[in-house]
């Protein structure tokens, strides 16, 4: 079996068909192996997200009874931390289970040829069954002047070492919210923009209130 795509699904898959018996071939050439939840999704996120928090409410206690403080956060470290946790749980998690598992991965672009077979660099594989799960990428809106601006994703923005003074949002949703929030208690003046009535659009009122 050969298997395009390095993220969540493409390793399940993987995993799955070593169980069942198959020789299995992983191809890989987007994000590093994981996908988008170990490297640029909820794992670093998160991280950061409570990095943040700590950052903040030693700043500003919720509780009386806590006085607050000047604390310092060095935003570079936080980086180098989070970049620290990403490559450790890639390794553990994902590279070493597949190295137990006896499933061989390749870091090269897959291209789909006739008669079940893919090129992988300078190797020809063919295989009975060929899944693609290569993901996807964030969809970048058509707004005039996006471009020259030099607007970041979710995938750059968490691999930035310094932390952006102003930072433009444009989305009101979960994601949008989560990154506004992490940014801004690191201490980055935050606007998040939507073009709907209010944010988290997709769910209760109360929830948006």
């Amino acid at each position: 079996m050969v298997i395009l795509g390095g993220g969540a699904a493409a390793f399940a898959a993987a995993i799955r068909a070593d169980e069942l018996g198959f020789r299995c071939v992983m191809i890989n050439s987007g994000l590093p192996m994981g996908g988008t939840c170990v490297n640029v999704g909820c794992i670093p996120s998160k991280f950061l997200l409570e990095a943040g928090n700590e950052y903040f409410y030693r700043q500003s206690p919720q509780f009386a009874c806590n006085l607050p403080g000047t604390p310092s956060c060095d935003f570079p470290e936080a980086i180098a931390n989070k970049d620290r946790m990403v490559h450790k749980l890639r390794k553990t998690n994902y590279l070493d289970v597949l190295e137990e598992r006896k499933v061989e991965y390749i870091e090269a672009k897959g291209t789909l040829l006739p008669g079940r077979k893919v090129r992988a660099g300078s190797r020809l594989l063919q295989g009975r069954h060929i899944l693609i799960a290569t993901g996807s990428s964030p969809r970048i809106p058509a707004i005039e002047g996006l471009q020259s601006a030099g607007y970041l994703t979710n995938r750059t923005l968490l691999q930035r070492k310094q932390r952006p003074e102003e930072l433009l949002v444009l989305g009101g949703g979960p994601l949008g919210l989560e990154f506004g929030q992490m940014y801004a208690h690191f201490g980055s003046a935050v606007t998040v923009m939507d073009s709907a009535p209010r944010i988290l659009p997709l769910e209760e009122p109360e929830v948006s209130e």
